[in-house]
């Protein structure tokens, strides 16, 4: 543990990594901030669900319209009389005839995304029986807020300390290198194991970096925005969906979420998420000894999935497309979406989490084997 607390000292001497720190924070108040139009009418309507409840039914309507008349009062209770429980006659065969028209050059998609499908429908009779639907959560102001939280922001804070964790892993594997002390380094009584401290060290910077970066972040959004009235709301309500083109679907996850449990959820994923990008930064670390060439084949590896998705979307080759799905920066650019269907970027329930954990395993165990190739391989330069 006191090689791998050394290791982090080594870190607080990257100025890349500390300058891009500052960078993403100032990025990401200033989209907070760019962002704040529709933040009074928010925090009117979850102020008015704290005392009444996110439940729509006809107390609600009358507490409503014994609040003090505003704009945003008449707003939201015009709204909240229009609510219906839209599950109670959803068919998600309409979405599988959607998704299914868009695939049906590919039989093997388009038998898969008619299972998934079948697999929703018995999801959104429960939230037929639960009234999710009739939750109020913040009424119009509700798809904008949640877009804004959950695709730009942590969206934004995902891919930053993925950033942050790969810089910092490629910074720890590189220093010796780049410092011209490797071959003492190697030459010690811990000899090459000094490089597995390193990892260790690097992942978890990349968890913690993460966290604050999270924690300041959510603390500075949570200052402006009131979630204290909707923290119980489900993210399924009717004021929230999903629009992909001209098509527009509700917000359907595979369980039930309220909003606290959603945000929770998305937090925890994306903490693997950054773990597995650090993971794939150790590799490339490991086996590429050049921190910039390092840089390079990470930053190859991580946009191929993405361009070869592309791709085999556009030639029809759906089972392939589904499969590149499963890579981390397509995992990452489908967060505003995850537990949800997700339309043509899953094919399974829970696939983001299913393809994280996965993907996990995966670059842990690939780590493992670069760890072992590097401990047997000739690290000493010939002298002729």
């Amino acid at each position: 543990m006191r090689l791998v607390a050394c290791e982090w000292r080594k870190l607080l001497g990257v100025r890349t990594l500390w300058a891009f720190v500052a960078l993403c924070l100032a990025y990401n108040a200033l989209i907070i901030g760019a962002n704040g139009f529709g933040c009074s009418f928010f925090n009117d309507a979850s102020a008015a669900a704290g005392v009444l409840g996110q439940r729509v039914d006809q107390a609600f309507l009358d507490g409503l319209e014994a609040f003090p008349p505003t704009e945003n009062r008449d707003v939201l209770l015009e709204a909240a009389r229009s609510m219906h429980n839209i599950y109670a006659s959803y068919d998600t065969s309409e979405m599988a005839a959607y998704y299914g028209t868009q695939v049906a050059a590919d039989p093997l998609a388009a038998s898969l995304i008619e299972w998934k499908y079948g697999l929703l429908q018995p999801q959104v009779d429960h939230l037929a029986s639960t009234g999710a639907a009739m939750d109020v959560y913040a009424g119009p102001a509700t798809h904008d807020s949640h877009w804004f939280l959950f695709g730009a922001l942590l969206e934004t804070v995902v891919g930053e300390a993925a950033l942050l964790g790969m810089i910092a892993m490629l910074s720890l594997l590189g220093h010796e290198s780049q410092h011209r002390t490797d071959q003492m380094a190697y030459a010690t009584r811990m000899g090459r194991r000094l490089v597995g401290r390193k990892v260790v060290a690097g992942l978890m910077a990349a968890v913690v970096l993460y966290l604050l970066l999270a924690a300041a972040t959510l603390g500075l959004y949570f200052s402006l925005w009131n979630y204290g009235g909707v923290w119980d709301a489900s993210v399924s309500s009717q004021f929230n969906y999903v629009v992909e083109g001209l098509y527009q679907k509700p917000f359907l996850a595979w369980v039930d979420f309220s909003v606290a449990g959603y945000l929770v959820a998305v937090v925890a994923l994306g903490t693997v998420l950054v773990t597995v990008c650090a993971l794939i930064a150790a590799v490339c670390g490991v086996l590429v000894r050049n921190v910039y060439a390092a840089a390079l084949v990470l930053a190859v590896v991580l946009l191929a999935a993405l361009v070869a998705r592309s791709v085999a979307a556009g030639a029809g080759m759906w089972a392939a497309c589904f499969a590149l799905c499963l890579s981390p920066t397509c995992l990452w650019v489908s967060l505003p979406v995850w537990f949800t269907e997700m339309g043509l970027s899953a094919v399974l329930p829970f696939q983001e989490t299913i393809a994280s954990v996965l993907n996990l395993v995966l670059f842990g165990a690939a780590t493992g084997l670069a760890l072992r190739r590097f401990g047997r391989k000739d690290v000493v330069p010939w002298n002729f």
